[in-house]
């Protein structure tokens, strides 16, 4: 096991070198200098699963290593000429397959550089066996976009041989003798530290505490704030395409926003609300088609793995149609993110959010206690999707499911936006049974788009020429397996809501929502 140091600012590493050297029988390599990248996700999904992934670029050559926080190898090293964009670009192999469960579709970005000068000692015995490597590291943040230039800790390591133990301990002594202190910390972690990074600190959870009497309207400005922060957050990255998650988070916060200004009632003036729904309806609608065609695209292996061995191949040209197709979509959004209404937005809509309410207002709901208005609200949807769902049989239409589906969301965002007014474990069930719901229509919804959506897709490309005949009976194999899975989902979905409405259930939410006395109980 690795043991690390960290060297005083003040030690001078010429002077810890001869030290060393006159102490033990130290054999000192050529210095060289590499240069090392803390690469994560965006929204650190690696940092979450307490890990770290760290390039080595020695020459032209990368080591790609991925470690825990403490410093320990978690998985084997590999060697690579160039760095992956995604986890999916590495050979294959297990440390493809562990780094994909954790990135997923997410894209890996640089997160801090920096530039080690390295001084390698080898400890020997008096057989001039190596015994022990001591590594010395002089390190240098490197400049990147918003970082500077400039000095980091210096480091010590001691990297035992295998079977000699003790010489490593005697130089661990010594180098605490020299005023080295011990240190567990990987040094990318104190990299990110002195840049002001705060790894894990990016999520589209609202993570706001309410005060449950605080005025209605005071409190959907807050909760709108938020939304269009993490909206601000994920811009630059929906504007550069290669990680379509930024457009999903940035498409969540719109919803959220649209879900915000529509459900909750008469707490801002009409003229306001009505510019406003209309500006995120726009960039609801502006938004769609390139996220519709990301998800075909994060979808395609599963599509083509779902095909018979030897038909796998004719799918292809459907995933060329999709790129050249979210090509032009993406075109499109940039250019709508570049006009003078999207700009607008970006400056009127905050300038409203920061504006202080007015003292008095005619508004029905405006100077309301949050805590009413948000339990009517809520108990309003509930009842609706109560006595909408119990209606549905397997012959309903599937545009009703759908309905109820868009009900659930603005049922979810609700409860989401005054969860913390809530007693948490009464919250949590009641959203776990509604996630559940949610992805049964949701599932129902997505297989009946996408059998449309191929069935376009198969005509478009059919018209210009860009489809065999094999291609085309591949999409309709496709098309019929999502029929099965669109009856499957169907069938399912009395036993969901059968769940949700359980009595248990219904219990719960009359307590958090309907009863007036209740909800000073419920704050405790």
């Amino acid at each position: 096991m690795r043991i690390e140091f960290i060297v005083p600012v003040n030690q001078d590493i010429e002077q810890l070198k001869s030290s060393v050297q006159e102490n033990f029988s130290a054999h000192l390599e050529p210095v060289r200098t590499v240069y090392r990248t803390h690469y994560d996700s965006f929204d650190w999904r690696l940092y979450k699963k307490n890990s770290l992934l760290e390039d080595t670029r020695d020459g032209n050559e990368h080591i790609l290593v991925w470690k825990t926080l403490q410093g320990e190898n978690y998985c084997p090293r590999m060697k690579l000429r160039e760095i992956p964009q995604f986890a999916w670009d590495l050979p294959k192999g297990p440390f493809r397959d562990l780094l994909t469960m954790v990135l997923e579709m997410r894209e890996l970005t640089p997160r801090v550089r920096v530039r080690s000068k390295i001084h390698v000692l080898r400890i020997l015995n008096k057989d001039e066996k190596t015994v022990s490597r001591l590594i010395i590291q002089e390190n240098n943040l490197q400049r990147q976009r918003g970082i500077r230039s400039g000095k980091i800790d210096n480091r010590a390591t001691i990297v035992p041989v295998r079977g000699y133990a003790k010489p490593s301990m005697e130089v661990a002594r010594f180098l605490e003798q020299q005023g080295l202190i011990p240190t567990q910390d990987d040094l990318m972690m104190t990299a990110l530290t002195t840049i002001g990074a705060s790894p894990g600190d990016y999520s589209t959870k609202l993570l706001l505490t309410l005060d449950p009497t605080m005025r209605a309207d005071r409190t959907m400005k807050i909760i709108l704030r938020r939304l269009f922060d993490i909206m601000l957050v994920n811009e630059d990255g929906t504007r550069t395409g290669t990680d379509t998650e930024f457009l999903h988070d940035f498409r969540v916060a719109i919803r959220r926003t649209r879900s915000a200004l529509s459900q909750v009632k008469a707490v801002f003036p009409k003229q306001v609300l009505d510019r406003y729904k209309r500006e995120f309806a726009w960039l609801g609608q502006i938004t769609s088609p390139g996220r519709d065609l990301d998800v075909y695209l994060l979808n395609f292996d599963e599509y083509r793995d779902n095909l018979p061995a030897g038909m796998q191949a004719h799918i292809e040209p459907m995933r060329d149609f999709l790129i050249k197709q979210q090509g032009i979509e993406h075109k499109a959004l940039i250019k709508a993110m570049n006009s003078q209404r999207y700009r607008r937005i970006l400056l009127h809509w905050p300038a409203f959010l920061d504006e202080p309410v007015k003292e008095r207002s005619t508004l029905k709901n405006a100077r309301q206690p949050i805590i009413n208005v948000a339990r009517k609200r809520i108990w309003r949807i509930y009842r609706g999707i109560l006595r909408n769902g119990g209606l549905i049989t397997p012959g309903t239409p599937a545009e009703v499911l759908h309905d109820l589906r868009k009900d659930c969301k603005k049922l979810r965002y609700m409860m989401e936006f005054f969860r913390s007014l809530f007693a948490e474990e009464h919250i949590e069930q009641l959203t776990r049974m509604l996630k559940s719901l949610q992805t049964n229509l949701g599932n129902h919804q997505d297989y009946d788009v996408q059998i449309k959506s191929l069935n376009q897709i198969g005509s478009q490309m059919q018209a210009e020429g860009n489809a065999t005949p094999e291609t085309l009976l591949a999409m309709a194999m496709l098309i019929e397996g999502l029929q099965a899975k669109l009856q499957q989902t169907r069938s399912e979905f009395a036993i969901q809501f059968g769940t949700f409405a359980a009595k248990e259930n219904r219990k719960l939410f009359r307590k958090l929502f309907a009863n007036a006395q209740e909800s000073q109980k419920i704050l405790q």
